[in-house]
């Protein structure tokens, strides 16, 4: 590739996702951008990352103006520019103020040390700033408490926060039924009080909302699906993709996971 060649990328090919391109300081500082260029091979957070940039496309096609936590650090950094970036994507913004008194307008001020915690992406809507979690891997429930807890405490910045989750971690945030006796445990979201106790009732508006993560890249859903089943259950990314076209047309309502365990001998 000549782009490779001369310097300005690198890349990387992987198995279940194909090749993968990032920019060099050199192809950074040639494109303009004030972003750094990132350091090292993505290694162990590339699935995360490529299911972020999923979601960011996802949303981009529906024509909403998105930002990412590079950018969003890179806006922090300045004061005035946090501000500016914050009131180019909604005129509703109103700032929250950190442990140490400072105006934030991108991030959720964590705790009483000056903390702060930036969300995967920043959607814009008319009726202002939406937060946007995708969690693929479940975090111990001290940090998720955390977390949501500086999230309920956003509302005035954040209208609405978002989490695009796969199951464990919905189970984890806002619980789950028993698979026999259908009895409902509450998660961590009922605990700090984002939602109230019991099964939760959506609705596209609501504040705080889960959702099932369903990436639109067939390699990271394919990594996502094998990440959640036991070791047993691997199979090649062409076995997979025969096991979800038969799903599309027989699993009428049913989960892909769910489905697959049902075809388990």
């Amino acid at each position: 590739m000549l782009l490779r060649d001369a310097g300005f990328i690198q890349t990387s090919a992987f198995q279940w996702g194909g090749t993968y391109l990032w920019p060099t300081a050199r192809g950074t500082r040639e494109s303009g951008s004030d972003l750094r260029a990132p350091s090292g091979t993505p290694g162990g957070r590339l699935l995360h990352q490529l299911a972020v940039a999923d979601a960011a496309i996802t949303f981009e096609l529906g024509h909403a103006q998105v930002l990412a936590e590079r950018e969003m650090r890179r806006a922090e950094a300045s004061r005035g520019r946090s501000e500016r970036t914050a009131r180019a994507l909604s005129a509703q913004v109103e700032p929250l103020i950190d442990a140490q008194g400072r105006e934030r307008f991108l991030c959720a001020p964590v705790g009483a040390q000056g903390k702060v915690h930036y969300p995967d992406l920043i959607v814009a809507s008319p009726a202002g700033l939406v937060a946007v979690e995708v969690e693929i891997t479940p975090k111990t429930p001290t940090d998720l408490r955390q977390i949501l807890r500086a999230y309920g405490d956003t509302r005035r910045l954040f209208r609405q926060v978002v989490y695009l989750a796969t199951e464990p971690v919905m189970a984890l945030i806002h619980g789950h039924a028993h698979p026999r006796t259908g009895e409902w445990t509450d998660g961590v979201a009922q605990q700090v009080g984002l939602l109230p106790p019991g099964p939760p009732q959506y609705r596209p508006d609501s504040p705080f909302l889960v959702r099932h993560f369903q990436p639109k890249d067939a390699g990271v859903a394919y990594q996502l699906d094998l990440r959640q089943v036991p070791d047993t259950w691997w199979v090649d990314f062409l076995q997979w993709k025969r096991l979800r076209a038969r799903w599309e047309t027989e699993g009428r309502g049913v989960g892909f996971l769910a489905w697959w365990q049902g075809q388990r001998p």
